[in-house]
Protein backbone atom coordinates (compact mmCIF):
# COMPACT_ATOMS: atom_id res chain seq x y z
CA UNK A 1 0.00 0.00 0.00
CA UNK A 2 1.22 3.62 -0.82
CA UNK A 3 1.83 5.87 1.80
CA UNK A 4 -0.43 8.48 3.07
CA UNK A 5 0.15 11.92 1.14
CA UNK A 6 0.84 15.41 2.82
CA UNK A 7 0.17 17.32 0.00
CA UNK A 8 -3.61 18.34 -1.08
CA UNK A 9 -4.62 16.02 -4.46
CA UNK A 10 -7.27 16.88 -6.88
CA UNK A 11 -9.55 14.33 -7.95
CA UNK A 12 -13.32 13.19 -8.50
CA UNK A 13 -15.46 10.67 -7.46
CA UNK A 14 -17.87 7.77 -9.77
CA UNK A 15 -20.77 10.30 -8.81
CA UNK A 16 -19.30 12.90 -10.38
CA UNK A 17 -20.53 11.26 -13.58
CA UNK A 18 -23.23 9.95 -11.98
CA UNK A 19 -24.47 9.93 -15.29
CA UNK A 20 -21.89 8.55 -17.87
CA UNK A 21 -21.49 5.74 -15.57
CA UNK A 22 -25.18 4.73 -15.89
CA UNK A 23 -27.28 7.13 -13.84
CA UNK A 24 -28.58 6.64 -9.80
CA UNK A 25 -30.54 3.51 -8.99
CA UNK A 26 -30.84 5.01 -5.06
CA UNK A 27 -33.75 7.48 -6.66
CA UNK A 28 -35.38 5.50 -9.00
CA UNK A 29 -33.78 6.63 -12.08
CA UNK A 30 -34.41 4.76 -15.03
CA UNK A 31 -31.41 6.68 -16.85
CA UNK A 32 -28.91 3.96 -18.92
CA UNK A 33 -26.78 5.70 -21.78
CA UNK A 34 -25.94 3.25 -24.44
CA UNK A 35 -22.36 3.01 -23.64
CA UNK A 36 -22.50 3.40 -19.80
CA UNK A 37 -18.65 4.51 -18.62
CA UNK A 38 -16.55 1.77 -16.63
CA UNK A 39 -13.50 1.94 -14.37
CA UNK A 40 -11.03 1.88 -16.82
CA UNK A 41 -13.24 4.64 -18.87
CA UNK A 42 -13.09 6.69 -15.67
CA UNK A 43 -9.72 6.64 -14.95
CA UNK A 44 -8.96 7.48 -18.76
CA UNK A 45 -11.41 10.76 -18.26
CA UNK A 46 -9.35 11.19 -14.68
CA UNK A 47 -5.91 11.33 -16.43
CA UNK A 48 -7.51 13.40 -19.43
CA UNK A 49 -8.41 16.27 -16.96
CA UNK A 50 -5.17 16.00 -15.16
CA UNK A 51 -6.26 14.62 -11.86
CA UNK A 52 -5.03 12.61 -9.10
CA UNK A 53 -7.55 10.67 -7.52
CA UNK A 54 -10.76 8.43 -8.35
CA UNK A 55 -12.58 7.51 -5.36
CA UNK A 56 -14.81 4.22 -7.58
CA UNK A 57 -18.23 4.72 -4.89
CA UNK A 58 -20.78 2.90 -4.58
CA UNK A 59 -22.95 3.86 -7.89
CA UNK A 60 -20.24 1.82 -9.84
CA UNK A 61 -19.97 -2.60 -10.03
CA UNK A 62 -16.59 -2.98 -9.14
CA UNK A 63 -17.16 -6.67 -9.24
CA UNK A 64 -14.06 -7.59 -11.59
CA UNK A 65 -12.09 -10.60 -12.33
CA UNK A 66 -8.41 -10.30 -10.51
CA UNK A 67 -6.55 -10.25 -14.02
CA UNK A 68 -8.72 -7.22 -14.26
CA UNK A 69 -8.58 -5.80 -10.92
CA UNK A 70 -4.45 -5.95 -11.49
CA UNK A 71 -4.91 -4.24 -15.38
CA UNK A 72 -7.27 -1.56 -13.51
CA UNK A 73 -4.37 -1.05 -10.78
CA UNK A 74 -1.61 -0.91 -13.30
CA UNK A 75 -3.61 1.44 -15.79
CA UNK A 76 -4.28 3.74 -12.32
CA UNK A 77 -0.48 3.74 -11.56
CA UNK A 78 1.21 4.34 -15.39
CA UNK A 79 -1.41 7.13 -15.52
CA UNK A 80 -0.03 8.64 -11.99
CA UNK A 81 -3.86 8.51 -10.36
CA UNK A 82 -4.53 7.20 -7.11
CA UNK A 83 -7.32 4.68 -6.79
CA UNK A 84 -9.47 4.60 -3.68
CA UNK A 85 -12.82 3.42 -2.81
CA UNK A 86 -16.38 4.28 -1.23
CA UNK A 87 -19.67 2.00 -0.07
CA UNK A 88 -22.49 2.59 2.32
CA UNK A 89 -22.39 0.28 5.41
CA UNK A 90 -20.28 0.92 8.59
CA UNK A 91 -20.35 -3.10 9.32
CA UNK A 92 -17.65 -5.76 9.75
CA UNK A 93 -18.53 -7.74 6.08
CA UNK A 94 -18.85 -4.58 3.92
CA UNK A 95 -15.55 -3.26 5.29
CA UNK A 96 -13.49 -7.28 5.41
CA UNK A 97 -15.10 -7.44 1.33
CA UNK A 98 -13.79 -3.86 0.40
CA UNK A 99 -10.81 -4.86 1.79
CA UNK A 100 -9.93 -7.62 -0.07
CA UNK A 101 -10.70 -5.48 -3.50
CA UNK A 102 -8.79 -2.45 -2.12
CA UNK A 103 -5.51 -5.04 -1.58
CA UNK A 104 -6.18 -6.12 -5.21
CA UNK A 105 -5.93 -2.60 -7.18
CA UNK A 106 -3.48 -0.93 -4.36
CA UNK A 107 -5.76 1.36 -2.98
CA UNK A 108 -4.98 2.95 0.39
CA UNK A 109 -8.45 4.69 1.58
CA UNK A 110 -11.91 3.18 1.82
CA UNK A 111 -14.83 5.55 2.45
CA UNK A 112 -18.24 4.00 4.12
CA UNK A 113 -21.18 5.98 5.01
CA UNK A 114 -23.90 4.84 7.38
CA UNK A 115 -27.21 2.81 6.27
CA UNK A 116 -28.98 2.99 9.47
CA UNK A 117 -28.66 4.95 12.74
CA UNK A 118 -26.83 2.85 15.61
CA UNK A 119 -25.65 3.83 18.75
CA UNK A 120 -22.67 5.91 18.90
CA UNK A 121 -21.18 3.63 21.10
CA UNK A 122 -21.92 0.42 18.99
CA UNK A 123 -20.22 2.37 16.21
CA UNK A 124 -17.11 2.89 17.98
CA UNK A 125 -16.94 -0.56 18.94
CA UNK A 126 -17.11 -2.12 15.31
CA UNK A 127 -15.00 0.30 13.96
CA UNK A 128 -12.46 -0.30 16.84
CA UNK A 129 -12.51 -4.00 15.31
CA UNK A 130 -11.35 -3.33 11.94
CA UNK A 131 -8.38 -1.95 13.24
CA UNK A 132 -5.94 -5.04 13.21
CA UNK A 133 -6.86 -5.72 9.29
CA UNK A 134 -6.83 -1.96 8.46
CA UNK A 135 -3.25 -1.90 10.37
CA UNK A 136 -2.12 -4.91 8.35
CA UNK A 137 -3.43 -3.28 4.69
CA UNK A 138 -1.95 0.10 5.78
CA UNK A 139 -5.92 1.18 4.61
CA UNK A 140 -7.71 4.27 5.88
CA UNK A 141 -11.16 4.34 6.96
CA UNK A 142 -12.85 7.49 6.44
CA UNK A 143 -16.54 8.07 7.85
CA UNK A 144 -18.46 10.27 5.32
CA UNK A 145 -21.66 12.76 6.63
CA UNK A 146 -23.93 11.34 3.95
CA UNK A 147 -27.01 12.53 2.49
CA UNK A 148 -29.62 11.28 4.42
CA UNK A 149 -28.20 12.82 7.56
CA UNK A 150 -28.17 9.80 10.14
CA UNK A 151 -25.41 11.45 11.61
CA UNK A 152 -25.06 14.91 12.41
CA UNK A 153 -21.26 16.44 12.22
CA UNK A 154 -20.24 16.54 15.81
CA UNK A 155 -21.67 12.70 16.12
CA UNK A 156 -19.74 11.54 13.42
CA UNK A 157 -16.84 13.81 15.23
CA UNK A 158 -17.46 12.12 18.29
CA UNK A 159 -17.27 8.48 16.93
CA UNK A 160 -14.04 9.62 15.60
CA UNK A 161 -12.66 11.25 18.73
CA UNK A 162 -13.58 7.92 20.23
CA UNK A 163 -11.95 5.52 17.79
CA UNK A 164 -8.46 7.67 18.30
CA UNK A 165 -6.51 6.29 15.67
CA UNK A 166 -4.46 7.77 12.28
CA UNK A 167 -6.11 5.15 10.16
CA UNK A 168 -9.42 6.48 10.76
CA UNK A 169 -11.19 9.85 9.60
CA UNK A 170 -13.71 11.89 8.49
CA UNK A 171 -14.94 11.97 4.31
CA UNK A 172 -16.27 16.12 4.76
CA UNK A 173 -19.08 16.00 1.74
CA UNK A 174 -19.70 20.07 1.87
CA UNK A 175 -23.44 19.14 0.76
CA UNK A 176 -24.85 16.13 2.11
CA UNK A 177 -25.47 17.73 5.58
CA UNK A 178 -27.78 20.65 4.43
CA UNK A 179 -30.54 17.61 4.51
CA UNK A 180 -30.46 18.69 7.97
CA UNK A 181 -29.95 22.35 7.79
CA UNK A 182 -26.14 22.12 9.28
CA UNK A 183 -24.27 24.73 7.36
CA UNK A 184 -21.24 23.82 5.37
CA UNK A 185 -18.87 26.14 7.20
CA UNK A 186 -20.24 24.08 10.56
CA UNK A 187 -19.83 20.69 9.13
CA UNK A 188 -16.58 21.53 7.76
CA UNK A 189 -15.14 23.04 10.81
CA UNK A 190 -16.05 20.35 13.01
CA UNK A 191 -15.08 17.50 10.67
CA UNK A 192 -12.24 19.15 9.23
CA UNK A 193 -9.97 18.33 12.17
CA UNK A 194 -10.24 14.49 11.59
CA UNK A 195 -10.30 15.19 7.22
CA UNK A 196 -8.81 12.44 5.28
CA UNK A 197 -10.62 13.52 1.73
CA UNK A 198 -13.11 16.22 1.06
CA UNK A 199 -16.57 15.45 -1.18
CA UNK A 200 -16.65 18.64 -2.73
CA UNK A 201 -20.12 20.26 -4.20
CA UNK A 202 -21.41 23.25 -4.91
CA UNK A 203 -24.98 24.67 -4.64
CA UNK A 204 -27.40 27.03 -5.07
CA UNK A 205 -30.99 27.52 -3.24
CA UNK A 206 -34.05 29.03 -4.48
CA UNK A 207 -37.56 29.79 -2.89
CA UNK A 208 -39.87 27.85 -5.76
CA UNK A 209 -43.26 28.55 -3.80
CA UNK A 210 -44.70 30.21 -0.92
CA UNK A 211 -43.87 27.35 1.61
CA UNK A 212 -40.52 26.02 0.11
CA UNK A 213 -37.55 26.19 -1.24
CA UNK A 214 -35.16 24.20 -3.05
CA UNK A 215 -31.19 23.50 -3.17
CA UNK A 216 -29.72 22.44 -6.62
CA UNK A 217 -26.32 20.96 -6.84
CA UNK A 218 -24.19 23.57 -9.81
CA UNK A 219 -20.74 23.70 -11.30
CA UNK A 220 -17.91 23.74 -8.30
CA UNK A 221 -17.46 27.94 -8.26
CA UNK A 222 -20.64 28.91 -9.50
CA UNK A 223 -22.91 28.56 -6.80
CA UNK A 224 -23.05 29.92 -2.78
CA UNK A 225 -19.94 27.91 -1.62
CA UNK A 226 -17.26 29.68 -0.52
CA UNK A 227 -14.77 27.34 -1.71
CA UNK A 228 -12.09 29.11 -0.80
CA UNK A 229 -12.95 29.59 2.48
CA UNK A 230 -13.39 25.67 3.04
CA UNK A 231 -10.13 24.68 1.49
CA UNK A 232 -8.82 27.59 3.88
CA UNK A 233 -10.81 25.93 6.90
CA UNK A 234 -9.43 22.43 5.67
CA UNK A 235 -5.64 23.75 5.77
CA UNK A 236 -6.12 25.17 8.83
CA UNK A 237 -5.80 22.28 10.91
CA UNK A 238 -2.41 21.31 9.41
CA UNK A 239 -3.98 18.51 7.36
CA UNK A 240 -3.63 17.80 3.97
CA UNK A 241 -7.02 16.23 2.96
CA UNK A 242 -7.71 15.14 -0.91
CA UNK A 243 -10.14 17.03 -2.44
CA UNK A 244 -12.61 15.40 -4.88
CA UNK A 245 -15.12 16.84 -6.90
CA UNK A 246 -18.72 15.67 -6.91
CA UNK A 247 -21.79 16.84 -8.37
CA UNK A 248 -25.76 16.64 -8.41
CA UNK A 249 -26.67 17.51 -11.62
CA UNK A 250 -30.21 16.92 -12.51
CA UNK A 251 -31.42 14.99 -16.31
CA UNK A 252 -31.24 16.90 -18.89
CA UNK A 253 -33.77 16.76 -22.23
CA UNK A 254 -31.90 13.94 -23.30
CA UNK A 255 -29.07 11.60 -23.12
CA UNK A 256 -26.54 13.61 -25.06
CA UNK A 257 -27.34 17.01 -23.40
CA UNK A 258 -27.41 15.16 -20.11
CA UNK A 259 -23.48 13.80 -20.28
CA UNK A 260 -22.50 16.46 -22.24
CA UNK A 261 -23.33 18.95 -19.42
CA UNK A 262 -22.25 16.45 -16.85
CA UNK A 263 -18.48 16.42 -18.45
CA UNK A 264 -18.27 20.30 -18.57
CA UNK A 265 -19.71 20.88 -15.23
CA UNK A 266 -16.25 18.78 -14.00
CA UNK A 267 -14.34 20.55 -16.11
CA UNK A 268 -15.48 23.70 -14.64
CA UNK A 269 -15.40 22.82 -11.33
CA UNK A 270 -11.57 21.28 -11.89
CA UNK A 271 -10.39 24.31 -13.17
CA UNK A 272 -11.36 26.66 -10.74
CA UNK A 273 -10.52 24.45 -7.74
CA UNK A 274 -7.21 23.76 -9.48
CA UNK A 275 -7.08 27.59 -9.60
CA UNK A 276 -7.57 28.06 -5.72
CA UNK A 277 -4.73 25.25 -4.85
CA UNK A 278 -2.58 26.81 -7.05
CA UNK A 279 -2.65 30.00 -4.90
CA UNK A 280 -1.80 28.39 -1.96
Amino acid sequence: MSDWVDWMRLGVTSYTFRWAVGGDSRFGDSFRPKRAVDAFGLVDRVSKLGLEVLQIADNMNIKLTAPNYRKLRETAEARGIALQLGTCGIDKAVVKRYAEIAELLGVSLLNVYAAERQPIGEVVERIRGFLPELRDQQLALTLENEDSGIYACHELAEILRRVDDPLVGACVDTMNSTVILEHPFDTVRVLAPYAMCFHLKDFIIRRTSVSGFSIEGVPVGTGMLNVKAVLDMARGTGREPDILLEQFMGRRVDEETTLEEEARWVRTGARFVRSLLSDV
